[in-house]
């Protein structure tokens, strides 16, 4: 499955859940289950999606082959054994959502895109084995909200991880206060390091906001991120039977993130030395976890030799010395940034 279907599968996905519990602590009456029959779904949604990269200070870019998508998803109930979900198109047919209850699809274009999954209404029609059933309807109409471009993108090739730093972007065209933006930043191991917060949240983005606050210190200095920047416009919001349905228009960019050397307080300290039989020369290094150290050796305080670069996640390192095995005198020197 391509990495960008993943992380859309998970957002929209999210976004809804997180939406339906909001809901159901204002509208308990409306999510609680029928007494009459089984509760059948608790959300359900359709969203169409557009990816972007955004690789200097130019606009952001279509990214490269499948970029944008249409899924549909209808989250059932925990008790409720599903026996048959479809989902109607605006223009006829049925798409069958069985057995997982989510479908989605890839498109090279947003015309591809719109020409198999044109606006219009989507109709749900959910049925238990046990003759329970659920149908809604959801109107996606309008369309995209404008494509997410970072205004400081080259600010943010350097960034001083000890300090806050204030990613900028272009105004949500037309935006309001019932859209919401999302800003995501993963490392390089592809772990969240800060997410902004999430729809109907204290403190979510909405349509009218134009920058975001990396706190100091949230970031490593000297490495490398990828920041995800997410505009959604709702196209519709449905309470049915108890259940959340969300029609939404998404696009998002993904943007480098770097921080610049040193950025931030780090240490470094030798935490232990000893000779090995083979003559090398062992050093236990211990600092600031994920820094970058450099170990460095001489015999003379004049000419300095790299033994190793390395930026271990524990802040921890051992390293053996074998050139110290014919070195009548050898001293050490570690950096750290």
């Amino acid at each position: 499955m391509h990495a960008t279907q993943v992380r859309k599968m998970r957002t929209t996905r999210t976004l809804l859940q997180i939406r339906t519990i909001a809901l159901c602590l204002l509208t308990a009456t409306l999510c609680t289950p029928k007494s009459q029959a089984q509760q059948v779904v608790n959300a359900f949604g359709v969203t169409k999606t557009g990816y972007f990269v955004q690789n200097d200070d130019g606009p952001a870019v279509p990214d490269a082959g499948e970029n944008h998508y249409f899924d549909a998803f209808a989250a059932p109930d925990p008790l409720a054994e599903i026996e048959s979900a479809v989902l109607g198109r605006p223009t006829g047919g049925q798409i069958d959502l069985m057995p997982f209850l989510f479908y989605f699809e890839g498109f090279n274009s947003q015309a591809a895109l719109d020409a198999r999954f044109g606006n219009g209404t989507y109709t749900f029609q959910v049925a238990t084995i046990d003759f329970d059933f659920f149908t809604a309807q959801l109107s996606l109409s309008g369309g995209f909200p404008t494509v997410p471009r970072l205004t400081n993108f080259t600010a943010a090739q350097s960034i001083n991880a000890g300090a806050d730093f204030t990613l900028g972007w272009e105004a949500f065209a037309n935006g309001t206060v019932n859209d919401f933006i999302r800003v995501t930043v993963d490392d390089a191991e592809g772990f969240t390091v800060f997410d902004s917060p999430d729809y109907g949240d204290a403190g979510a983005l909405t349509g009218t906001d134009i920058s975001a606050m990396i706190p100091a210190n949230t970031l490593k200095s000297g490495s490398n991120y990828v920041c995800y920047l997410t505009f959604n416009r709702f196209a519709d919001l449905q309470v049915v039977e108890g259940a959340q349905g969300t029609a939404l228009y998404t696009r998002e960019t993904t943007v480098p993130l770097r921080t610049a050397p040193g950025g931030g307080t780090v240490s470094v300290n030798f935490a232990g030395f000893s000779r090995l039989q083979n003559g090398s020369f062992q050093l236990q290094v211990t600092g600031t976890a994920g820094a970058t150290f450099t170990l460095q050796a001489t015999a003379d305080f004049t000419s300095w030799t790299t033994l190793v670069t390395t930026n271990p996640p524990s802040g921890s390192f051992t390293f053996a010395d074998t050139g110290a095995a014919n070195q009548s005198r050898r001293f050490y020197r570690v950096q750290a940034n």
